[in-house]
């Protein structure tokens, strides 16, 4: 290649550089899958907002498409027909001032659609999450047989919130400092701690563990202290049984 190639080669990628890029919603990328998205389908739409933003073409033909994505003229018309049928792309039809007849892509359904995933995704999850506070609070309650002070409401919000604690987890260290006799949160914390720090991350694993730990005949470290003697108890007794 000569020098005068390779001017003209620069040329043309300084010229692709400048065409800048285009306003894809990151939305689209995190949620195609929930609405049953596949990945050709999804590569079709970004070529309709590329065509949109970029060329202001708002109804580019097949054959146009065809020339920037694999696959033959049917698989296109069908993938199309498949997001057109979803309702996650609409074909409008319009006439100007002249009477001229047009179509276009419209993109508002699809958009609609993510924000109402995003949305129901977002929900979910404030509902998930309240669901497991009340769980586990209610059940620290029960088992104290008494409301929690806000000290200890606030440890609690605070394992699942900061701490990232599994409501499985918190509910196999109540259990365990049942047992061991030691019924206040601050064990209850340092057992979790123990556990994060020896990558505990199943109740399987924290029974295995806290056997273990137990036949070394000690307890988790804790500020308070107990020189009486605990019983040998299974770890495995409080498994099954209802709370």
């Amino acid at each position: 290649m000569n020098m005068e190639q390779n001017g003209m080669v620069q040329t043309g990628l300084v010229h692709l550089l400048q065409e800048g890029s285009i306003a894809l919603p990151v939305v689209l990328l995190k949620e195609y899958k929930r609405l049953g998205l596949s990945e050709k389908e999804v590569m079709l739409l970004i070529h309709l907002i590329l065509f949109r933003e970029k060329e202001q073409k708002l109804f580019p033909s097949i054959g146009e498409l065809k020339e920037r994505m694999n696959g033959t003229t049917d698989e296109l018309l069908q993938l199309i027909e498949r997001l057109v049928k979803s309702g996650l792309l609409k074909i409008e039809e319009e006439l100007d001032e002249e009477g001229l007849h047009s179509e276009r892509y419209s993109l508002v359904p699809l958009f609609e659609r993510l924000i109402s995933s995003y949305t129901e995704e977002k929900n979910d999850k404030i509902a998930l999450e309240e669901t497991t506070y009340d769980s586990i609070f209610h059940l620290f309650e029960q088992e104290f047989g008494r409301p929690l002070s806000p000290w200890e409401c606030e440890t609690l919000a605070q394992w699942i919130d900061t701490d990232g604690y599994q409501e499985e987890l918190i509910e196999a260290a109540l259990r365990e400092a049942i047992y061991c006799g030691k019924m206040n949160i601050r064990y209850i914390d340092r057992i979790l701690l123990e556990w994060q720090q020896h990558k505990i991350e199943t109740v399987e694993q924290a029974i295995e563990y806290s056997r273990k730990f137990r036949q070394k005949g000690t307890l988790y470290q804790s500020s308070e202290r107990n020189s009486s003697p605990k019983p040998a108890f299974s770890f495995y007794n409080w498994v099954n049984q209802e709370s």
